[in-house]
């Protein structure tokens, strides 16, 4: 039988230093063949001929790279929600879809792992498919394992965290076409929306405890390690200046946009968690935050939650 075909997005910027290392991670992929999409957001250094000498001389699971060509400077979000686009509309019989950041290293069985858990469930539902990382440092020296969440993705959960980085997930095209039509849109991140809109549809969301790939930190990451309690620290000061805030409302707009694709129990949880955020009383905003059954993990990030709707900063 034919391996199954991944369609990666490969959002870059100023990455030549780290692309050779995560291209031959995405050449070393076992089980599945690969088509690169790339979209790169006018990298000031050699990223594009790197990407073009690394295109030349493919000779593993790479098997085509398409690149698009859009206005430079989006935005990782926004380059990763347009490449998704892009790749639906210039692939109609592709199936599976991963975001790729440009500095990690996948190991060889981080595409067929996914697909292996979603294939049995994909025929007419959106999926989604996310786990750990191991972070490393600039040198790949590893730095520890992304926390283990243990209580079951949900969108009561995605409305207020997102637990899978985007680097880890892997999703079928239902699911991509459900992300794709909010390409448009003002997002706080893509693998957050994605998150939140795949569990809002009613469609499966599947975590992995297993870390397949190594998730570089350094002084350019989008998005950094979220490990110890100097982060969670981090996290509760930025929560006190508004930032959580602030991310909600961009989250409240998107998603506000896509009712009709959410199942009713799922828009039920957004009116309630919209009452917590708007409710004048701080006592009547806990009451609606309890009513929507919105959570956070572990515990001291429900406490956090808590707090944030207490101080409206939720």
């Amino acid at each position: 039988m034919p391996l199954p075909t991944v369609h990666v997005l490969l959002a870059t910027y100023n990455g030549a230093r780290h692309l050779p290392q995560q291209w031959a991670s995405l050449e070393a992929q076992q089980g599945v063949e690969v088509v690169v999409h790339i979209g790169d957001d006018g990298s000031r250094d050699d990223t594009v001929a790197v990407l073009q000498r690394l295109e030349a001389a493919r000779s593993g699971a790479v098997r085509e790279v398409r690149w698009m060509h859009a206005p430079p400077r989006r935005d990782a979000g926004r380059s990763f929600m347009l490449l998704l686009a892009h790749a639906i509309a210039e692939c109609p019989q592709a199936q599976w879809f991963a975001y790729c950041d440009q500095d990690d290293i996948w190991l060889s069985g981080k595409l067929a792992a996914a697909v292996e858990v979603l294939a049995p469930r994909s025929a007419s539902a959106p999926v989604l498919y996310g786990g750990r990382t191991l972070a490393v440092d600039e040198d790949d020296r590893e730095q520890g394992l992304s926390p283990l969440f243990v209580q079951p993705p949900c969108f009561r959960n995605a409305i207020v965290q997102n637990i899978m980085g985007g680097n880890t997930m892997v999703m079928n095209r239902h699911a991509a076409e459900l992300v794709a039509a909010s390409a448009g849109t003002a997002v706080v991140t893509h693998d957050w929306f994605t998150y939140q809109i795949v569990s809002g549809a009613g469609g499966l969301v599947h975590y992995d405890p297993r870390s397949w790939l190594r998730y570089r930190q350094h002084a350019h990451n989008a998005i950094g390690s979220n490990l110890g309690w100097r982060a969670l620290w981090d996290r509760f000061v930025r929560m006190l200046h508004g930032e959580f805030r602030s991310w909600n409302e961009v989250n409240d707009a998107a998603l506000s946009a896509r009712v009709d694709s959410l199942v009713p129990e799922n828009v039920q949880v957004l009116r309630a968690f919209q009452q917590a955020r708007s409710a004048p009383s701080a006592w009547t905003r806990l009451a609606w935050l309890r009513r929507s059954s919105v959570f956070r993990q572990p515990r001291s990030q429900q406490l956090m939650l808590f707090v944030a709707c207490l101080l409206r900063r939720v």
